[in-house]
């Protein structure tokens, strides 16, 4: 039931894009997709709006400069704002292909925008009309609803045309170079004594002669292949155009149709199949011969399966980018224990909202890492190929197994961390400098400067109590602590440290700050928290969690440290910079979800999307 019912949403899906969405012209064999509906920012920002903006009158500047008049707004372009504008990568036999899709309404206004030189080679055939580059790897083609812009790489004539005996060849010729060129530094008369001159030698005019005609043949059949590619070139921005292969659109591909849920996002992006761009974009003959990865790594273990969506919203006050993260069942067997971890929940009682500028939590497992790691190294190194350095890491991974307690080392440090920074206050920074003389010599002189920096809180979980308390005492010996009531400060820091650091141990968590009053608070059992049940959701339940308290930092920032043009527009960036949250949720299935949320003003700005246009416009000055 549950995949009929999903069968059923991506064709209604798949119906109501294929009317008029540029989406059928997309391949299924795409291996990145990326989305811009139009239709969506319309609703949110108008083209009068978005025209009449600081921003938007700019490019309207630049359009007529450009155009000499003929346009000038962008309406004039011909452009069909109300569609969606995509781009693809698509990846076949060593050609990398590189589409946008760009919507018209008519034609007219981009024939203004090219110069006479590209209407001049401008070719039509029924109701398309092209032109192509010099090189034949890029082609401009357009009809009456779409302008298409293809830009094609022949990775495939790089591997023929550069492969093996070409790099042989340029070593051969380096050696020779690094061999003859300190002969050359030789004396007249041990040169008469050789009685050689390598270079008028008949061996090296043969050498030169044969790597001639090896460099003849590659340019004949560069140049074959050029002509041949342009040709390749061509057909396939034809069949794009056209949606020929409809039948096969990446309308098809139920990852992709999930993946842009139901269309309510203003952008999305979708990447898929990374092992084989990884192995396409960077091949093996570009890696060497006797040390090739390839020889050694099963680069389809770590890749094969793996795929990452993500969807751009903007609401009313705030914009959100969700992520998915899919990987192969496999990968994620490995990947879930070391993301299982258990954090601390006596963190958050040593965190003051009120103070707080942002913080960083993170959730690993220890444990789970180090059971993980072992079976990684010996799935990726499995090849089974019987060379040397698979066995031996297969070898090291199972001894690193035996050898290692996971759940002994969990105590020691249990992976959960958090580090939290407040009060920013400005403190005098020691460096050195240099002064020179009239003839250039310099000393070293050392000077103060003042910085803005905050207040730093980091913590992890350790149940080792015994090892802190014996680090303590080698450390008060060697004079690297100095004790203050259960807290100790670190004396061995550089001169140009811009704070002090002390370190204590409470309720099974080792503290490192650079607050003393924070940390004596936190020792005597004094120390205020206030932290509300949102954050502590996101800190506790989340794989890993970051916070920055936009407002707080740009209203403590002094003025003079900003950049001199931004002076002027600190109360603006102060009434108008809000709060930034991301979040990665722990491992479900064999897929990893994240969000990233910019808060926005509520007031003074329509929703999001325009608050940011407001602030390119303010950034933007007179």
């Amino acid at each position: 039931m549950r995949k009929f019912v999903m069968a059923l949403s991506a064709f209604c899906i798949t119906v109501s894009l294929t009317a008029q969405d540029l989406v059928s012209k997309i391949p299924s064999t795409a291996s990145a997709v990326v989305s811009i509906n139009g239709k969506n920012l319309l609703q949110l920002m108008s083209l009068d709006e978005f025209s009449n903006s600081k921003f938007g009158t700019l490019l309207e500047k630049e359009l007529a400069k450009d155009t000499n008049g003929k346009l000038e707004t962008l309406e004039d372009l011909g452009l069909d704002y109300d569609n969606s504008f995509y781009y693809f990568f698509e990846m076949k036999e060593g050609v990398f292909t590189n589409c946008f899709l760009v919507p018209l309404n008519s034609s007219k206004g981009f024939l203004s925008t090219l110069r006479k030189r590209n209407l001049d080679k401008t070719i039509t055939e029924g109701d398309i009309s092209y032109f192509q580059n010099y090189s034949g790897d890029t082609v401009t083609m357009w009809n009456e609803n779409v302008l298409m812009f293809v830009m094609a790489i022949d990775n495939k004539i790089e591997e023929d045309v550069y492969g093996y005996d070409y790099y042989d060849d340029y070593q051969t010729e380096t050696v020779i170079e690094e061999i003859v060129e300190p002969a050359e530094e030789a004396t007249e008369s041990s040169e008469e004594i050789q009685g050689v001159d390598y270079y008028n030698s008949d061996a090296y005019k043969k050498e030169q002669e044969q790597r001639e005609i090896k460099r003849q043949e590659r340019r004949e059949k560069r140049e074959a292949r050029s002509k041949e590619f342009s040709k390749e070139v061509l057909a396939n921005a034809k069949k794009i155009i056209s949606g020929t292969y409809a039948s096969k659109s990446i309308l098809t591909n139920t990852n992709y149709i999930k993946s842009i849920g139901k269309g309510k996002q203003e952008a999305t992006v979708w990447v898929n199949d990374f092992a084989t761009i990884y192995e396409q974009a960077i091949p093996s003959y570009m890696l060497g011969g006797d040390f090739n990865p390839y020889n050694y790594m099963n680069i389809d273990k770590l890749y094969k399966g793996v795929s990452v969506a993500a969807k751009l919203d903007f609401d009313k006050d705030q914009a959100v980018l969700k992520t998915e993260y899919t990987m192969s069942d496999e990968i994620a067997d490995l990947y879930r224990p070391m993301y299982n971890g258990k954090i601390n929940k006596n963190f958050v009682k040593y965190v003051n909202e009120d103070k707080l500028l942002g913080y960083m939590s993170l959730n690993l497992s220890t444990e789970g890492v180090l059971k993980a790691y072992p079976k990684l190294a010996t799935s990726l190194f499995d090849t089974n190929s019987g060379e040397t350095l698979n066995e031996s890491v297969a070898l090291g991974a199972k001894i690193f197994s035996m050898l290692i307690d996971e759940e002994e080392a969990a105590k020691i440090i249990r992976g959960d961390m958090f580090l939290a920074l407040t009060n920013l206050s400005e403190k005098e920074v020691t460096y050195t400098d240099y002064e020179y003389d009239a003839d250039f010599n310099y000393k070293e002189v050392e000077k103060t400067k003042t910085e803005t920096i905050p207040d730093f809180m980091y913590m992890f979980t350790s149940e080792e109590q015994e090892i802190f308390n014996r680090l303590v005492r080698i450390g008060l010996k060697e004079n690297k602590l100095e004790a203050m009531n259960g807290v100790y400060r670190l004396t061995d820091l550089p001169n140009s440290t811009p704070f002090n650091m002390y370190i204590t141990q409470k309720d099974n968590t080792v503290f490192f700050g650079s607050s003393l009053k924070d940390m004596t608070a936190i020792k005597s059992g004094t120390f205020v928290a206030k932290l509300s049940g949102e954050h502590k959701k996101n800190i506790t339940k989340n794989a890993s969690s970051i916070y920055v308290n936009g407002k707080k930092i740009v209203s403590e920032i002094p003025v003079e440290s900003f950049p001199r043009d931004l002076r002027d527009k600190v109360d603006f960036l102060t009434s108008n910079t809000e709060d930034i949250k991301v979040n990665f949720h722990k491992i479900k299935g064999n897929t990893m979800k994240g969000e990233l949320i910019w808060e926005t003003p509520s007031e003074g700005h329509k929703n999001s999307f325009v608050y940011f246009i407001d602030m390119i416009d303010v950034l933007m000055g007179k």
